[in-house]
């Protein structure tokens, strides 16, 4: 499956401790006009960063497997989207990147 949602092109260089991504989130609360990408990004930043951390590593010894981090991180983001859209009322074009996601969970059970 060719997917659209790739590898960022800046990695945050070392994943937060669990204490200090707990503090970031109770230190940033949601705003009431926040939803989409902006939420999505919020509700996945540590899988993001774990995943940015492993990418980084992956680039400077090329001996990293970061794609259990990438899939947990888009599989955060997806969900989040797909919430979203529910709640908005937007319905999910099948080819879509979230249309395909969804595919693919209903394969997987």
């Amino acid at each position: 499956m060719g997917s659209s949602l790739s590898a960022p092109s800046q990695p945050i260089d070392a994943p937060a401790s669990p204490n200090t991504a707990q503090q970031a989130a109770a230190a940033t609360p949601p705003k009431p006009s926040e939803s989409g990408y902006a939420l999505a990004t919020r509700k996945c930043a540590k899988k993001q960063r774990l995943y940015d951390a492993c990418y980084t590593a992956a680039l400077s010894s090329k001996e990293e497997d970061c794609g259990e981090l990438f899939e947990a991180y888009r599989t955060c983001f997806l969900k989040w989207m797909h919430k979203d859209m529910q709640r908005r009322g937007v319905r999910v074009s099948e080819g879509s990147l979230v249309g395909e996601f969804l595919e693919e969970e209903d394969d997987n059970r």
